[in-house]
């Protein structure tokens, strides 16, 4: 009895002693180097490298559709890299290494897009600003003179009536007409060539893909205002703006923006 007592008490020890090294063996940190990047325009590829420390059991994506609450699990995979379907959403993306029902999670990224304020651009004979572009590091947009060479590479389109004076009708432009425009006061430079859309009826819809010629031109006109328009940037990058507030008195308009800082994603919605 006593024999069978001592061995029923070693089976114990051992089950015990497995347990708790299975249990320190499946721990780990969280993945690194998280990134986004478009796919296929309307697709985004979630790409991350393996952590530093263990193996994890699996990876779980999560995401927050901009304006929803909370954050859902949008699948669980054993690669590094998976691409998902937002079905046209913006919002915020982070993945766990899943280490039996622990998770460590990488750095949240996001795809909604930068919103900059109204902010008033004048015509190009205006007083006010005619150019505006955005910060490709913080996408944030901003006015800038159409009368400084210097400001070549920071212009993303201007505003203008391709004549001397601010009469209406204004149209939102590509920076690179401003030298042959009949306003005058563009100076020659590398301008950047960007592409604007016609009208778009619904803001919160995928931008229009870049066609040039037939979904983007060098200009587009504005009819009424509001006006919402894409604008694809030479480098890459999709910009959705909102021109509003036509005072023909300063000859100026206001403008809103919002920028994809994800560069080729053509989704802006906020």
């Amino acid at each position: 009895m006593k024999k069978a007592l001592l061995f029923t008490a070693f089976i114990l020890i051992t089950a015990a002693l497995t347990i708790s090294t299975s249990c320190e063996d499946n721990v780990g940190t969280a993945p690194t180097g998280f990134t986004l990047a478009a796919e296929n325009d309307t697709l985004v590829k979630l790409t991350w490298t393996a952590p530093t420390t263990g193996t994890p059991d699996k990876y779980v994506v999560y995401f927050k559709a901009v304006g929803t609450a909370s954050y859902t699990n949008e699948g669980e995979v054993t690669t590094t890299s998976v691409i998902h379907y937002p079905a046209g959403a913006t919002g915020d993306y982070y993945v766990a290494a899943k280490y039996g029902s622990t998770e460590e999670n990488s750095s949240v990224k996001t795809t909604i897009p930068i919103s900059t304020a109204a902010t008033t651009v004048g015509e190009l004979n205006a007083t006010d600003l005619s150019g505006y572009g955005w910060d490709m590091t913080t996408g944030t947009g901003a006015t800038y003179s159409m009368t400084t060479a210097a400001n070549v590479t920071k212009v993303d389109f201007y505003v203008t009536n391709f004549a001397v004076g601010t009469a209406t009708p204004y149209h939102i432009a590509s920076p690179d007409q401003g030298p042959t425009d009949a306003g005058g006061v563009v100076p020659t430079g590398a301008w950047r060539v960007n592409g604007i859309s016609d009208p778009i009826t619904d803001p919160q819809a995928p931008l229009p893909k870049y066609i040039s010629g037939t979904t983007y031109f060098n200009y587009t006109q504005i009819g009424a205002y509001p006006t919402y328009l894409a604008v694809k940037t030479a480098d890459g990058y999709y910009g959705l703006i909102k021109v509003d507030g036509l005072n023909t008195t300063n000859g100026s308009v206001q403008v809103s923006s919002w920028f994809q800082l994800v560069s080729g994603l053509r989704l802006t919605k906020h």
